[in-house]
């Protein structure tokens, strides 16, 4: 079982193409498909084939009705505040979807308030083995750094990620850290990117 998980795309149609040509069992859209919610219909032209493999999260860029509608109309699963089972060669998986982003200086569709974070992580607590894919990075890590000693980050998902410790972290968000990696006790934390993580499970 693969699972193939980017974010970011931002309008990118070359860079969704090399995504959607990757073989993989499920693709995870983790956020801003679009630029404030343009461009969502082209970027679903190009998943279009992949059908229900396509699980989409709203980004700061996006609203969660948007990406309703979207998944809606292409066939593919809203994954925002959702929770799927996978099955892997250990048995099987429990992958969570939170959408959005902590609050941003850019006044974006798709934010949340720390207080609508912890709420809604909340829905997954105590949930093992949990693999966690959520747009924004935790805060004070490898991968919200968006200038030298400047963090972007939730404080209340690395403090959630801190006592909940699940398996896997995936985000995005940040541009200037995508394809790095860091821990937070004994989860596995990943800035996915636009060029995407593939995890096999």
């Amino acid at each position: 079982m693969k699972v193939l998980i980017f974010s970011d795309i931002h309008g990118d149609l070359r860079a969704l193409e090399k995504i959607a040509n990757q073989k993989a069992d499920v693709y995870i859209a983790a956020g801003d498909l679009s630029n404030f919610g343009k461009g969502l219909d082209r970027c679903g032209e190009i998943l279009k084939p992949l059908g229900q493999k396509v699980w989409a999260l709203p980004g700061n860029h996006e609203t969660q009705s948007e990406i309703h509608s979207f998944c809606e109309h292409y066939g593919f699963v809203d994954f925002h505040r959702n929770l799927r089972p996978l099955e892997s060669a250990f048995g099987l998986t429990q992958w969570a979807g939170l959408g959005y982003s902590n609050i941003t200086p850019f006044n974006t569709p798709g934010e949340y308030s720390e207080e609508e974070i912890g709420k809604a992580l909340g829905e997954f607590d105590g949930i093992k083995p949990l693999y966690l894919v959520v747009h924004f990075p935790p805060l004070n890590t490898t991968l919200d750094e968006f200038a030298p000693g400047k963090h972007g980050g939730s404080p209340t998902l690395r403090a959630w990620v801190t006592f909940h410790q699940p398996a896997y972290l995936f985000c995005g968000h940040i541009h200037e850290t995508a394809g790095r990696s860091d821990r937070i006790g004994q989860t596995q934390c990943f800035n996915v990117g636009k060029t995407g993580y593939t995890l096999e499970i």
